[in-house]
């Protein structure tokens, strides 16, 4: 393929962001203050809804905000059953609403190269450290109800060798599965938009259009999807992890 469309299609960007060096380290400024953004509108959005929370006829929000804490509390008993952890169903309700903030964040125009709120679930760095920290609790939460067992029951699995190579195979798959799924759906959602901005110029009637009802899909549909998928997917590794039968 040539002509202006590829040659405008070489300038598109991947995982650019502006950065700052630290100890050897460099850190994705834009993504450290998106998450944080992020956070902030989670915590603040909850606590709104709570104040505002009523035992009468309830506003759409709060009707909302009830389905997803029962729907979460309900999968939480299902998968871990009894003695569940009070934290568990908190950090279920907070990972759905922080993805979907992080989510919607792409909703907000902010200029390119780079683009200034980009959500941070685009950046793998985030979907990692949020799964490393799921994997940690749900280890914990394993070791708690299990005791050294948790680690035991891999070694004792039947069939011999092939049980124990695919369990302990899960424990590297599960977390980069969960990371990868959220990180790849959120980034082709960036790469779509800037898709659509290398529209040739007489189709430029058609880019508002287009970035619209893209934006539209990517955030009223995937972008929920995806906490979701995230979320259950989380609670769901809680329950393997508490499994008697691992």
């Amino acid at each position: 393929m040539s002509g202006p469309m590829s040659i405008l299609a070489a300038d598109i960007t991947v995982g650019d962001h502006p950065t700052r060096h630290f100890l050897g380290l460099t850190f994705n400024i834009d993504t450290m203050y998106t998450t944080a953004l992020a956070a902030l509108l989670t915590v603040g959005f909850l606590y709104w809804v709570a104040r505002k929370a009523t035992s009468e006829v309830p506003n759409k929000i709060q009707v909302i905000t009830e389905l997803v804490v029962t729907q979460t509390r309900n999968y939480v008993e299902q998968a871990v059953g009894h003695d569940v952890p009070p934290w568990l169903v908190p950090l279920g309700v907070c990972l759905f609403f922080f993805i979907l903030f992080c989510n919607w964040l792409g909703w907000i125009p902010s200029g390119h190269h780079p683009e200034r709120l980009a959500p941070p679930t685009s950046d793998v760095n985030t979907v990692y450290a949020m799964s490393f920290t799921v994997v940690i609790l749900y280890t914990y939460l394993g070791f708690k109800r299990k005791g050294g067992r948790y680690v035991g029951d891999w070694f004792r699995a039947k069939p011999a060798g092939l049980r124990t190579f695919i369990l302990l195979l899960e424990q590297i798959v599960n977390p980069l599965s969960l990371s990868l799924r959220l990180f790849g759906n959120i980034f082709a959602g960036g790469i779509m938009l800037a898709v659509i901005a290398l529209l040739p110029f007489y189709l430029f009637p058609l880019y508002g259009a287009a970035d619209f009802v893209w934006r539209i899909f990517d955030s009223g549909f995937i972008a929920p999807i995806q906490a979701f998928i995230y979320s259950f997917l989380t609670i769901l590794y809680f329950g393997f992890a508490t499994a008697e039968e691992h």
